[in-house]
C-alpha cells in the first residue's frame, strides 16, 4: 500500500490513468523516439533507395559507354534478325523456368506438412508472386504480399507464409550457389571477364562452395528432427537435395531462354555462358534494383564481350519482353478475366473460390499496369517515329498537333508513373484520373505518328480498370499520402530509362540551341528534347507537391443535431465513460436505426473509436463495428478500437481485428465498501484524518456548477503549472467550461477555498460511478484525493449505484510468461523502467487499498506490423485533442 504522498499522482484525473504509457508528455515523446529508433525502417529504405538510385546511375553510364557507337537502325535490324524458331524456344525455356519456379511454394509447403492447398493454387501464387518480384523488385512488399494474399485466403497462417517465402527464397539461392559453382569449375577463365578471379581463384571459389553446400547437406541430416517449440525444422537432406536439382533447373532454363536469343557467332559455348548469367542474376538480384535492370545487363556485357554491341542489346530486349514483360501481361489479362466474368451468371464455385483468393490483388495488379502503360508512352516519346506513318500522317494531321500530341502524350506517361499507388490504394479518384490519361495516351499516341501499338496498350490497360471499377472505392485526394521512398525509386529508374534511350538513340544527333526551335515532321530529336523536359518539370512539381503536402486532419465543427441525439442515447447508458461524447473533440457515427454510435478521432491514417461502441441495443454493437470499419476502409484509412471491454470481444474478432491488452481497470463493488470493522479502518482513518485538517467536501449540483467555474479554473492552472504539462484529451476530460456546466461537480474546501474539484460521472441505471477531470492545488493538505474518493464512493453506495469505477491502471496485469507476445514483453519492459516518467506501480497499489475487482481493457486493431504507428497516432490524438476541440468548436 502507498503512502498519502502518491496520492497526488491520482489527481491527475481517475480518466486521466487510463493513457498510462501515452498519456504523459515526457513518456510519450520518449517511446515515439524508441519506436522509431527500433524500427529505423524509413530511413533504412531510403539510403536503399539511394544506393540502388546510384548503382542504377553508374550501370546506365558504363552501359552507355558500351553502346555509344549503336545505332537505332542496328538494333532493330538486329532484333529483325532474331527468327521464329528463336522465339519459340525462348517461350518454351521461360515456360520450363516459370514451371521449376513453382517448385519451391510445392516443396516449402510439403517441408511445412501443408496439404490443404490445390496444386492450381500453389502454381498460380507462385506465378504470380515470381513475376511481380522478377518485374518489381522488392520481394517482401510483392511476391510477399502475394503469398500472404492468395495463402492466407487458403487458410495457411501467417507463420506459414512467412516460412513458405523464406524457404522458397533459400531454394533459389542454394540452386543458384550450386550450380554457379559447377560453372566455377567448368569454365574458370570467363569469371575472369565477368568478376576479375583468376582461372586458379575461380576453381578454388567453386570447390569451397560446394564443400560448404556437402556441409549444409550433412548438418541437415543429422538434425532434421522437428523442434520442440513449433519453430520451422531445418531442411532434411532430401528437401536440401530437391531444392538444388530446382533451383539448377530454373537457373539453366533462364539462362537458356536467353541463350537461344543470342547472335549464331557467340563465341561462349552454353556453360561458360552459364556461368556469366548466374553472376548476372546474382548482381542483380543484390543490386535491389527492380528486376535487375541495368545490372543484369552490365553483367552480361563484360562476359560476353565478343558479340556485337547491337545484336546483343536486341537479344536483351527481346529477352526482358519474353520473360519479364508477357509473363505480367499474362497475369494481368487472367486478372482482367476473372472480373469480366464473375459479373456473368451463372458462376461456378471453383470460380467464386477463385475469386475470393484473387480479388485482394486486382488494385495491385492494376496499379502496376497502369504504372508499365505510363513508362510505355514516355519510351514512345524518346524513340523516332516510323518514316512510312510519318508520311501518312503529314496528309492528315497539321504539324502543331502532331507536336502537342507528342508533348502531352509524353507528359501523361509520366503522370501515370505518379499516379499508379493511388491505384494500389484502390482510391477512386486515382482510378478516374488513370482512365482520363489513358484515354490521352491513347489518342495522342495515334496523332503523334499512329502509333497503335501504344494505343492498343493504353485500351488494355483501361479495359482492366473498367473491369474491377468496383474494386476502387475509397475517398480522398490523390495527393492524400506521400509516395514511399520504393515508389519514388520505380518513378526515378523510369524516367531515367526512358530519358537514357532518347539520348541513346539521338547521340548522332549534335546538340544546338536551335534544336528546341525546330518543328517538322522528321524532327525526332528536338520533339524528344521538349517532351523530356516537359516530363521533367511536370514530375517534380507534382512530386514535391505531393511530399510537401499535408493534408489537414478530418476536424469538423460538432453539429448541435448529432450531439443531441448522442445525449439521448448517453442518458440510456450504464458505462460512465460514455460521456467523453460530450468533450465536442470527437466525431460521430450513428448506426441506422439510431440505436448507438461509435465516438471517433482521426490522426494521420489511424481511425481511433474511443472504446466500444455506445448503444441501446446490444444488437446495434457489431452492426457499429462493421459500419465504422467499412467507413475507415472509404478512407484507406487503419480502423483501431481504443480501450475496448473484454465483454465485445467477440464482436472484434469476427470483424478480423486482432487484441492487445492495454492494461486492467479497477471496479469498486460499493455493495462490500465499507469504513466499518478491521476491513475499513484504513480507508476511515485516511478519511478522519483529511477531516481533521479541516477539509470539506461539496456537491455543486450542475445547474449551479456555471458560476463555480471561475474559481476551480485557478485550481486547474495552478496542478498544469506544477506538473509543467499541458491538456490532454479524447480519452480523458480537460478544462471545457461547456463539457464541465453539463454535470455535478465535487469540490474539496479548506477555510472556503477550494482545493480540489473533480466532475462526476452517473450511468443509467444507477449501474456505474466515477470521475474525470480531477484537479487539486500544489499546496492542498496530504489526504486531499483520498477524502474526495472515499466521500463520493459513500455518496454512491446511499444513492444505490452498484459500481466505483476508479480507471484503469496501464501496463498492468500483462501476462509473465516467456512465450507472452512481444508486445506485452515490451510493455511488461516499459512499466518496469518508465517509472521516472509515471508511476505505474504506484497507481496500481494507491487503488488496490479500495480493494477492486480488476477488468482487463485491450487495444483493437488490424493486426500485423501496424501497432508501434496506430500507438504513435493514439498519442498524438490525445495530445491534440484539446486544441482540435477549441478549433472545431466545442459544445
Amino acid at each position: 500500500m502507498t503512502s498519502d504522498t502518491d496520492a497526488p499522482e491520482i489527481a491527475h484525473g481517475v480518466r486521466g490513468a487510463d493513457d498510462g504509457i501515452i498519456d504523459n508528455v515526457r513518456l510519450r515523446e520518449t517511446l515515439q523516439e524508441r519506436v522509431e529508433s527500433l524500427l529505423g525502417r524509413n530511413s533504412w529504405t531510403i539510403l536503399k533507395s539511394l544506393l540502388a538510385l546510384a548503382l542504377f546511375a553508374a550501370v546506365t553510364v558504363f552501359l552507355y559507354h558500351q553502346i555509344q557507337t549503336v545505332t537505332w537502325v542496328d538494333i532493330r535490324s538486329a532484333t529483325a534478325r532474331i527468327s521464329g524458331v528463336q522465339i519459340a524456344l525462348a517461350v518454351a525455356a521461360t515456360a520450363a523456368s516459370y514451371a521449376a519456379l513453382a517448385g519451391y511454394d510445392f516443396l516449402a509447403l510439403r517441408h511445412l506438412g501443408v496439404r490443404t492447398v490445390p496444386a492450381w493454387l500453389v502454381a498460380l501464387t507462385s506465378f504470380i508472386s515470381q513475376t511481380f518480384t522478377f518485374n518489381l523488385g522488392f520481394g517482401v512488399l510483392t511476391g510477399g504480399a502475394v503469398r500472404m494474399r492468395l495463402y492466407g485466403a487458403a487458410g495457411l497462417s501467417g507463420e506459414q507464409i512467412v516460412a513458405t517465402s523464406l524457404l522458397a527464397s533459400a531454394g533459389f539461392w542454394l540452386g543458384l550457389i550450386v550450380l554457379t559453382a559447377l560453372a566455377l569449375i567448368a569454365a574458370p577463365d570467363v569469371a575472369t571477364r565477368v568478376a576479375g578471379l583468376q582461372p586458379g581463384w575461380a576453381t578454388a571459389s567453386g570447390t569451397a562452395i560446394l564443400a560448404a553446400v556437402a556441409a549444409w547437406l550433412i548438418y541437415s541430416w543429422r538434425n532434421d528432427a522437428v523442434p520442440a517449440d513449433g519453430a520451422v525444422a531445418v531442411p532434411s537432406t532430401s528437401t536440401s537435395a530437391l531444392a538444388v536439382l530446382i533451383g539448377a533447373g530454373d537457373l539453366v532454363a533462364s539462362a537458356a531462354a536467353l541463350y537461344v536469343l543470342l547472335p549464331a557467332d557467340t563465341p561462349l559455348s552454353f556453360l561458360p555462358f552459364l556461368v556469366v548469367f548466374a553472376a548476372a542474376a546474382t548482381f542483380g538480384v543484390i543490386s535491389s534494383i527492380p528486376g535487375g535492370l541495368g545490372v543484369f545487363e552490365g553483367t552480361l556485357f563484360l562476359g560476353l564481350a565478343g558479340v556485337e554491341h547491337g545484336a546483343l542489346l536486341a537479344s536483351l530486349l527481346a529477352f526482358r519482353v519474353i520473360y519479364y514483360l508477357v509473363p505480367m501481361a499474362i497475369a494481368a489479362g487472367l486478372f482482367a478475366l476473372f472480373e469480366l466474368r464473375a459479373k456473368a451468371a451463372p458462376v461456378t464455385k471453383g470460380a467464386v473460390a477463385f475469386g475470393a483468393i484473387i480479388a485482394p490483388l486486382i488494385p495491385t495488379v492494376a496499379a502496376i499496369m497502369v504504372f508499365l502503360g505510363g513508362f510505355v508512352l514516355l519510351v514512345s516519346g524518346a524513340l523516332p517515329a516510323e518514316h512510312d506513318r510519318m508520311a501518312l500522317l503529314r496528309h492528315s494531321v497539321p504539324l502543331p498537333f502532331v507536336e502537342a500530341s507528342h508533348f502531352i502524350a509524353s507528359v501523361a506517361g509520366a503522370l501515370l508513373l505518379i499516379i499508379a499507388h493511388g491505384l494500389a490504394r484502390r482510391l477512386e479518384s486515382a482510378w478516374r484520373a488513370a482512365i482520363a490519361l489513358l484515354g490521352l495516351g491513347a489518342l495522342f499516341s495515334l496523332a503523334k505518328g499512329f502509333d497503335y501499338e501504344e494505343a492498343l496498350v493504353c485500351l488494355f490497360v483501361i479495359a482492366l480498370l473498367v473491369a474491377s471499377r468496383h474494386r476502387f472505392y475509397r475517398q480522398g485526394g490523390l495527393f492524400s499520402r506521400a509516395p514511399s521512398a520504393t515508389e519514388l525509386l520505380a518513378i526515378a529508374i523510369a524516367l531515367g530509362i526512358s530519358i537514357w534511350i532518347g539520348m541513346l538513340t539521338y547521340r548522332g544527333v549534335s546538340y544546338t540551341d536551335t534544336l528546341w526551335w525546330d518543328f517538322a515532321y522528321r524532327d525526332d530529336a528536338p520533339r524528344f528534347l521538349r517532351a523530356s523536359l516537359g516530363v521533367a518539370v511536370t514530375a517534380l512539381l507534382v512530386l514535391a507537391y505531393e511530399i510537401l503536402h499535408r493534408p489537414s486532419q478530418l476536424v469538423d465543427a460538432v453539429d448541435p443535431q448529432e450531439m443531441n441525439r448522442a445525449r439521448g442515447i448517453l442518458d440510456k447508458s450504464p458505462n460512465t465513460e460514455d460521456r467523453l461524447a460530450l468533450l465536442g473533440d470527437k466525431r460521430f457515427l450513428f448506426d441506422d436505426k439510431q440505436r448507438g454510435f461509435v465516438m471517433y478521432g482521426v490522426q494521420g491514417s489511424s481511425w481511433i473509436a474511443m472504446s466500444d461502441p455506445v448503444v441501446t441495443d446490444e444488437d446495434a454493437r457489431l452492426d457499429l463495428v462493421w459500419q465504422f470499419k467499412e467507413l475507415v476502409d472509404l478512407h484507406a484509412g487503419i480502423p483501431v478500437f481504443y480501450q475496448v471491454t473484454r465483454n465485445f470481444l467477440p464482436a472484434y474478432l469476427d470483424a478480423g481485428f486482432s487484441l492487445v491488452k492495454l492494461g486492467e481497470e479497477a471496479w469498486v463493488d460499493l455493495k462490500k465498501f465499507t469504513l466499518e470493522g478491521g476491513e475499513g479502518r484504513k480507508l476511515r482513518q485516511a478519511k478522519a484524518k483529511a477531516e481533521k485538517s479541516g477539509m470539506v467536501l461539496q456537491i455543486v449540483p450542475a445547474s449551479e456548477a456555471a458560476a463555480l467555474l471561475p474559481e476551480l479554473k485557478v485550481v486547474s492552472d495552478a496542478w498544469l503549472a506544477e506538473r509543467g504539462q499541458r491538456e490532454k484529451g479524447f480519452s480523458l476530460g480537460f478544462w471545457s467550461e461547456p463539457y464541465l456546466a453539463q454535470f455535478d461537480m465535487a469540490v474539496i474546501r479548506l477555510g472556503g477555498q477550494a482545493v480540489a474539484f473533480a466532475n462526476i460521472w452517473r450511468g443509467a441505471g444507477a449501474e456505474q460511478y466515477s470521475v474525470d477531470l480531477m484537479r487539486s492545488r500544489p499546496d492542498a493538505p496530504q489526504g486531499v484525493m483520498d477524502l474526495l474518493f472515499i466521500s463520493l464512493m459513500e455518496i454512491a453506495k446511499k444513492e444505490g449505484y452498484q459500481w466505483f469505477n476508479l480507471g484503469m491502471s496501464p501496463l498492468s496485469g500483462l501476462p509473465q510468461h516467456r512465450l507472452a507476445p512481444l508486445w506485452t514483453r515490451l510493455a511488461r519492459f516499459v512499466s518496469r523502467t518508465g517509472d521516472r516518467f509515471y508511476n505505474f506501480e504506484g497507481l496500481r497499489a494507491y487503488k488496490n487499498k479500495f480493494h477492486p475487482e480488476w477488468r482487463p481493457k485491450y487495444l483493437a486493431y488490424p493486426g500485423g506490423l501496424r501497432l508501434p504507428q496506430v500507438l504513435v497516432d493514439i498519442t498524438s490524438l490525445i495530445a491534440a485533442s484539446p486544441q482540435r476541440a477549441e478549433g472545431a468548436g466545442e459544445p
